[in-house]
Parts: C-alpha cells; sequence; structure tokens
C-alpha cells in the first residue's frame, strides 16, 4: 500500500502533522456490550450515495430504475432495523438531529430530478409529522434549534440561514456548502471555493478558510461538540481532524485514518468518539465505523476503528447522526 504521508507539502500553510495513524480494516467488532442504537442512511449498492459528486456546479440528474435511499435506524446490539422513511419516488440524505432530539432534518428530490430540485424535510424522531419547508439540501441546526443553515443548489448556488419553519431565508455565503453550525452558535464551517474548509463569523460576517490548498477537503465534516475540533475526509489522504485555535483562524490537522476514502461523520455528544461513513479500498460500498479519539493506548496510539455490526455489507451506509443524548446514531 502506498504512504501517502509524502504527498502533504510543508509550506507557509498552517502545519500538518500526521499522528494517530491508523488503516481500516474488512472486519466485524463488537461495538459495546451497552444496547446502542444507529441512525443512518441505507442505500442499494447498484445506486451509490447521490452526494458523492456534488462538488461542481451542474446539476446532476439522480438514475432511474433502482430502489431509492431512505432513513433507518439500527440497533446495533440485535442488528434490528427500523425503517423511518418509506418513499417509493423520493431519495432521502444528510440527517440531522435537532438539538432536543425531538426533531430530524434532512433532504430528498423525486427520481429523475437534478440537486437543484432538492427540497427540505421536517419530521419527528419517531417518523411522523414529516412536512417540508422549502428548497434546499444537508440541514444543520442552531444550538437553540431555531434556525437551520442549508445549501440551496438553485442556481447561482449558495448558503442560507432560514428558521426552522422554513420562513425567514438569508443568504449568508456565496459558494457551495456543505454547511455545519457550530455548537457554540459563533461560527458555520463550509467547504471553501478551493475545497478546503472555510468558517463563517455570525458576528463579523467574514469567512476565513483555515485549511490549506495542500488538503482536498470532502463533503460531511462534523464539528466537536466543544467547538473546537472538527473531522473532515480528504479522498487522498484519509480522515482527519483538524484542531482549531480559538479565535478559529488556523488548524493543526492530525490524520487518524490513511486509506480508502470516508464522506460523512458525527460526534458522539462527550467528544470520545467519531462515527464516520468510509469505504475500504478493496470494498465497493460505505459502511459505518466508529473511532475512539480520546483513549490513547500504551504506545502513544488510539484504539483502532471498529466496524459497526448489524450492517448490511453490500449497502451503502451513509449520513450517520449521533443524537443528542447519545443513545442514537
Amino acid at each position: 500500500m502506498t504512504d501517502r504521508r509524502a504527498v502533504i507539502p510543508v509550506s507557509s500553510e498552517p502545519a500538518l502533522h500526521a499522528v494517530d495513524v491508523f488503516e481500516l480494516r474488512p472486519r466485524c467488532v463488537v461495538v459495546a456490550s451497552a444496547c446502542v442504537t444507529i441512525f443512518l442512511l441505507v442505500a442499494p449498492r447498484s445506486v451509490g450515495y447521490a452526494q458523492e459528486s456534488l462538488l461542481d456546479d451542474a446539476p446532476k440528474v439522480v438514475e432511474l430504475g433502482e430502489p431509492l435511499e431512505n432513513l433507518f435506524l439500527v440497533d446495533v446490539t440485535t442488528g434490528d432495523r427500523r425503517q423511518l422513511t418509506h418513499d417509493n419516488d423520493r431519495f432521502c440524505g444528510s440527517p440531522a438531529w435537532s438539538p432536543d432530539g425531538k426533531w430530524i432534518a434532512y433532504d430528498g428530490w423525486r427520481r429523475g430530478q437534478g440537486f437543484s430540485d432538492s427540497l427540505l424535510y421536517v419530521m419527528r424522531a419517531d417518523g411522523s409529522e414529516r412536512h417540508t419547508i422549502g428548497a434546499g439540501a444537508m440541514p444543520s441546526w442552531s444550538p437553540d434549534g431555531s434556525q437551520l443553515v442549508i445549501h440551496n443548489y438553485q442556481s447561482p448556488q449558495t448558503i442560507e440561514v432560514l428558521n426552522a419553519d422554513g420562513r425567514g431565508r438569508e443568504i449568508i455565503i456565496d459558494h457551495w456548502g456543505s454547511p455545519r453550525w457550530s455548537p457554540d452558535g459563533k461560527w458555520i464551517a463550509s467547504t471553501s471555493r478551493r475545497r478546503g474548509i472555510s468558517i463563517f463569523d455570525l458576528a463579523t460576517g467574514q469567512e476565513r478558510e483555515i485549511l490549506p490548498a495542500a488538503v482536498s477537503h470532502y463533503i460531511g465534516h462534523s464539528i466537536s461538540p466543544d467547538s473546537t475540533r472538527i473531522c473532515f475526509a480528504d479522498p487522498d489522504v484519509g480522515l482527519g481532524i483538524a484542531q482549531l485555535f480559538d479565535p478559529p483562524a488556523t488548524a493543526e490537522v492530525r490524520w487518524l485514518v490513511r486509506s480508502g476514502r470516508g464522506t460523512h461523520s458525527s460526534w458522539s455528544p462527550d467528544g470520545s468518539r467519531i462515527v464516520v461513513s468510509w469505504r475500504y479500498p478493496d470494498r465497493h460500498v460505505n459502511q459505518l465505523y466508529v473511532l475512539d479519539v480520546a483513549t490513547d493506548l500504551a504506545d502513544g496510539k488510539r484504539p483502532e476503528p471498529r466496524l459497526l455490526e448489524g450492517q448490511d455489507p453490500n449497502r451503502n451506509n451513509e449520513g450517520p447522526a449521533w443524537s443528542p443524548d447519545g443513545k442514537w446514531i
């Protein structure tokens, strides 16, 4: 396997440090003895995850003739799964829990439509009372649950803030984004024009790129509960954590995984673990892994990523979102 540590050049940009390196291995590891349930997006292998190719401005049209993506609950201990959405004509993605754990926001578009047709949906955590709140995708809640930050694919593509009921839309950033609201409420992280990560300061209205051009950021980054770290995936390097400095103007990166291809991640409420959707180099589907980022072993490394049991190995398992009470993903 090629060692990719040399692909990050030394520059005047914030330094990149490679530590705690693991490789994701295709084996099943028991998650925990306690009952844990995961919340994830399951997509048939033949369809793949529709949001893998969203980094350009051209509208996309989803392939026809295959089963669509829906949202599920999966019990990791028993492997039991319960379906939350039952759409036969709509793709669902990017689920996000409200801070109180009572609601889930997500995006969806109908078979044969492009991403510019994507709509925002909000439903209760049990899948009931679903309703649409307008155009958009990739929602993220404000810490008080009153607003959402979203990406709007309608040309020109923008990042917008709106009330949780869909009213009061305001454009805040004029580029593509995968936006995430920081838990401390002070800033919004998004994919920059150069595919790095940018921080938009809500107090000043100023945006600053915090990762250097050497990092080619992928969609689905996530912010730690204390707003000091961002987990992100680089398709050419691996899975990393950007340690932010206050104010978040620069970042230092350490790499957790040096193989495969990752997409979306989510932090546990206590900030000790990360769940990430990852594709091992010799696999054709994404699976969910949990990484312990708080426990150090005797050799200075961290425990290996654990493949969550109860997943269908023939399907893409995407879009994990850890619930505020820590009981669900």
